[in-house]
């Protein structure tokens, strides 16, 4: 080989020298992207999984906040009907206790014998037996229970019929037929 003269010698190695630094600055940057562009992904990554954590979190504060509101409304919708039931129960034992103080009347013994037969056994309270005597002469009567509070019940000879038109019978059908009046009419 023909010896080149120091001057292309030194241009050859200069120009080599800065093919090489580019090479490097290239290689370095391109480094530099693919750190960034790897350190971008993991970011965005954890950036995600924190996002759905969050976005979890949130749901389930949600729920439970949902659950909160919903077990105090139902909470107090269970105290409103306990003091709805107490006000009704109240209202019907201070009307039992009215009744017990009312005599039976002509017009409840003639509507209950209008429904039995002939051959029936009356049962009234002790302090109404003389008004059933007065309209019925032929009819026996027997005591009823004062848990009755008063009214009046005939059952058949052959106890096969009962007509209940004791007051607690009476109450009874009122709050069967009628509680949804009287709760709307007291509410």
């Amino acid at each position: 080989m023909e010896k080149l003269p120091n001057k292309d010698i030194e241009r050859m190695i200069s120009f080599i020298k800065h093919e090489a630094e580019e090479k490097v600055k290239e290689i370095e940057i391109k480094a530099i992207q693919d750190y960034n562009t790897e350190k971008a992904f993991h970011v965005k990554c954890e950036m995600d999984k924190i996002e759905k954590e969050c976005s979890i979190k949130r749901k389930n504060m949600e729920i439970n906040k949902l659950k909160c509101v919903s077990d105090i409304i139902n909470k107090y919708n269970l105290e409103y009907t306990k003091h709805k039931n107490d006000i009704i129960d109240n209202f019907f034992e201070k009307c039992i206790e009215q009744l017990k103080n009312v005599p039976l009347s002509e017009q409840l013994i003639n509507k209950t014998f209008k429904l039995a037969n002939d051959e029936v056994i009356a049962m009234v309270l002790p302090r109404d037996k003389k008004i059933v005597r007065k309209l019925k002469q032929n009819v026996e009567i027997r005591e009823m229970s004062e848990e009755c509070i008063g009214g009046i019940i005939l059952i058949s000879k052959d106890k096969k019929t009962i007509i209940d038109n004791s007051y607690v019978s009476r109450i009874d059908s009122v709050k069967k037929h009628y509680l949804n009046e009287i709760v709307k009419f007291i509410f």
